[in-house]
């Protein structure tokens, strides 16, 4: 009688003759899967042609920011100068305005007692009589003042005197209401529209009696700025 067939073992069946893999060679697989590979091992970051590139285009954004940076400075200083310059013009306009709507019939005695008309305009300068002038410590003298604008050394220059009949020897006191002023022009306009740049007239005079003032100033920045001011009646 042949001998029995010994039954294989449940394990042996259930792998159906394939190779056990014991708990040894399940972990060496795991730690195999684990590994990485050439390409996971390399270390990501910039190269150096990277680095240089980044550089330089950092340097040209900042040559870029500071160039618009000094534009824009020169830019608001320009403009503030502007603002100065505009402002010291107004100021000497309305200086001359304020005083001119004062003006007073009164001639005066000058330093050699000779008689002047209460409004003088001779070589592009006006000198006239205004009133109004602030008297705040009561000392002994007019609220008549007698004033004087001109141009002198490219400015345009204020000129009063202390006393009204002025004294031998008195010298005016001089205030510089505008720089850089090139002329200088005033005269009478008369209801011919012609300009009278000297006055008083001649005797012959006849072309009636002046209803403007013209005050023209040329700036060598802002080119000519004209005020035309009304002749307050009673005055000449």
């Amino acid at each position: 009688m042949d001998s029995a067939v010994k039954p294989k073992d449940d394990r042996e069946l259930l792998n159906n003759g394939r190779p056990r893999h014991d708990k040894n060679t399940r972990d060496a697989k795991r730690v195999g899967m684990s590994r990485p590979g050439p390409r996971a091992a390399k270390c990501a970051g910039f190269t150096l042609f990277e680095m240089v590139i980044a550089v330089s285009i950092f340097a040209l954004m900042g040559v870029i920011a500071f160039t618009g940076l000094g534009q824009m400075t020169r830019t608001g200083q320009s403009v503030a100068d502007a603002n100065d310059r505009l402002s010291d013009l107004q100021f000497a306009v309305v200086y001359f305005s304020r005083d001119w709507a004062q003006v007073s019939p009164r001639p005066i005695r000058n330093q050699y007692g000779d008689e002047e008309a209460n409004i003088v305009i001779n070589n592009d300068s006006i000198t006239f009589t205004r009133s109004g002038w602030s008297n705040l410590l009561g000392q002994p003298r007019s609220t008549l003042q007698r004033v004087q604008y001109l141009v002198i050394d490219n400015q345009l220059v204020r000129r009063h005197w202390r006393s009204l009949d002025q004294g031998i020897g008195e010298q005016p006191i001089q205030v510089v209401l505008l720089d850089n002023v090139e002329s200088m022009e005033v005269g009478f306009q008369n209801p011919l529209d012609k300009l009278v740049r000297v006055w008083p007239p001649e005797p012959n005079y006849s072309d009636g009696t002046p209803i403007l003032l013209a005050f023209k100033l040329e700036l060598p920045d802002m080119g000519d700025v004209l005020r035309l001011l009304e002749v307050p009646s009673g005055v000449i």
